[in-house]
């Protein structure tokens, strides 16, 4: 017998709150467009990486929002 596992959401922010910090930074001007982006894409691989690496059946994907 085959047990799967997921889980319904993942906090989408990182770790360390990078998303929020990101966000913050882009809407004071310290930070371009592609700043935001490439550190939102970074939390989102290293979000990815983290359900994988804990060992589960199905990955939350489609889930990230930068609200």
């Amino acid at each position: 017998m085959t047990i799967t596992s997921h889980i319904l959401d993942y906090p989408r922010v990182g770790v360390k709150r990078e998303l929020k910090f990101a966000s913050e930074s882009y809407w004071k001007g310290k930070a371009t467009q592609v700043d935001f982006l490439t550190k939102a894409l970074a939390v989102e691989a290293s979000n990815w990486k983290a359900q994988i690496d804990a060992g589960l059946s199905f990955v939350t994907v489609g889930d990230f929002v930068f609200l």
